[in-house]
């Protein structure tokens, strides 16, 4: 069966037709009037630019405009490579309109333009919907026609015309690399007071976070990496450190601050109450301030931050059923306190785990932690208890320190994400003053 042609495709083949038919007449009226030699090239020469040279520009302005080519030549181009791989892929995956005039059959490719970042790291893909292929453009993976490029996040704006495709060049290491100290401050201080890092795509302000991941998947060295970012801020970092299984966390804990750290249940049930006593200190002495900027939070007013960092949340959990009732309420009452209260105020509750399944964690406390990370290979229904059913998880193999997440207006759906390595002694950083 014959392969149906593109609109575009058949404009290119008229065209040369044209060029032909041009260079054709030009030879004709040289032979009819006996022309030949150097005469008959120029003669056919102008004939052919008489014939062609209004349709010629026409074209070359409509793929100038097109391709945005007041961007600078290497853009157009690049432009013009990616829509064209993009436009054939659509055209193998049946997403067109055949239109006829005549015996004449044609495919018209939905609309499709290019977006690149200044860099070209990165851009967006934007693809006109319609009611005919609304389905196959929600579920279709262009990133196979986009070269060194992956798409990260799919969208269907608001008004429905467009699916917008976010994407970025994996040929580039999305990992930091630290060799010392020195770069890592040098780099974090390149932030704001209230935003960390993760990889060089992505830096978040502070909220509640849920960080998941089995044992070697980088969970801890994730941490390590947020501390010291936290404590090297010019606006200074409040920690608390509640480690039940007593770990590395609780290690740094012991060395930043002591007075705020603790590995056994009464002591992390006081360590709760201590934190939400700050809160409610805090949100006291907000009041007048909000009544200046009513929507305003702790930034505004440049406040401190204060991170409670709970790891193996889940040996806690099972600490606590075991519990009797009036504990048990006590305790999740102050967790629900800190995740409904603490946002504005600047307290924020980071839960660290190997399973967020229901039986290890309230099923409203998670849902109320918008930033979400799940570091390494996991199951499919970690992925599910972290970001919910049907959550399109990026396909790659992950070394520890990679994974995917999540965060409210920057990557609704799971996100790539790949933690620094860390080339120094985080033990011997501390010790040299870093608080």
């Amino acid at each position: 069966m014959e392969k149906i042609k593109t609109d575009r495709r058949l404009k290119g083949e008229f065209m040369c037709m044209w060029l032909l038919i041009s260079f054709i007449s030009g030879v004709v009226f040289c032979h009819a009037w006996h022309i030949s030699g150097i005469a008959m090239f120029k003669i056919t020469a102008c004939i052919c630019g008489i014939m062609s040279g209004v349709p010629l520009l026409l074209s070359a302005a409509t793929w100038a405009f097109s391709n945005h080519i007041n961007r600078g030549i290497k853009y157009a181009w690049k432009h013009y490579r990616l829509v064209l791989g993009l436009r054939k892929h659509l055209l193998n995956a049946g997403i067109y309109t055949t239109k006829k005039l005549g015996a004449m059959k044609w495919a018209e490719i939905p609309w499709i333009t290019v977006d690149f970042a200044p860099d070209f790291k990165s851009g967006t893909v934007w693809i006109r919907n319609s009611i005919k292929f609304a389905e196959k453009l929600n579920s279709i993976d262009i990133s196979p026609s986009m070269g060194r490029y992956v798409v990260e996040q799919v969208y269907l704006m608001d008004n429905k015309n467009h699916y917008r495709f976010d994407f970025y060049d994996s040929s580039l290491e999305r990992r930091l690399v630290f060799d010392s100290f020195q770069a890592f401050k040098a780099h974090s201080d390149s932030l704001g007071n209230y935003e960390l890092f993760i990889d060089s795509y992505t830096n978040l302000p502070l909220t509640h976070q849920l960080i998941v991941g089995q044992t070697g998947s980088g969970k801890s060295y994730a941490l390590h990496g947020y501390l010291l970012q936290m404590l090297l801020k010019p606006v200074p970092y409040h920690l608390y450190f509640a480690d039940p299984k007593a770990s590395s966390i609780a290690l740094l804990g012991e060395r930043v601050s002591p007075e705020t750290t603790s590995d056994d249940f009464e002591g992390i049930v006081a360590l709760l109450e201590t934190f939400v006593s700050q809160m409610k200190e805090r949100q006291q002495k907000m009041k007048h301030c909000l009544s200046q900027k009513i929507d305003g939070d702790y930034r505004d007013f440049a406040l401190s931050p204060h991170i409670l960092v709970f790891d193996e949340f889940a040996d806690f959990s099972l600490l606590l059923q075991s519990k009797d009732k009036k504990i048990r309420d006590h305790v999740n009452s102050l967790i629900s306190s800190i995740v409904l209260k603490g946002r504005q105020a600047g307290f924020f509750l980071w839960i660290v785990m190997q399973q967020a399944g229901s039986n290890n964690i309230p099923t409203f406390i998670r849902d109320n932690l918008p930033w979400k990370v799940v570091l390494g290979n996991a199951e499919d229904q970690t992925y599910v208890t972290a970001f919910g059913a049907g959550a399109d998880i990026p396909l790659r193999k992950m070394e520890a320190g990679d994974g995917v997440f999540t965060y409210p207006a920057v990557a609704n759906k799971p996100r790539l994400c790949e933690f620094p390595t860390l080339d120094f002694d985080i033990l011997d950083a501390l010790g040299a003053g870093v608080m």
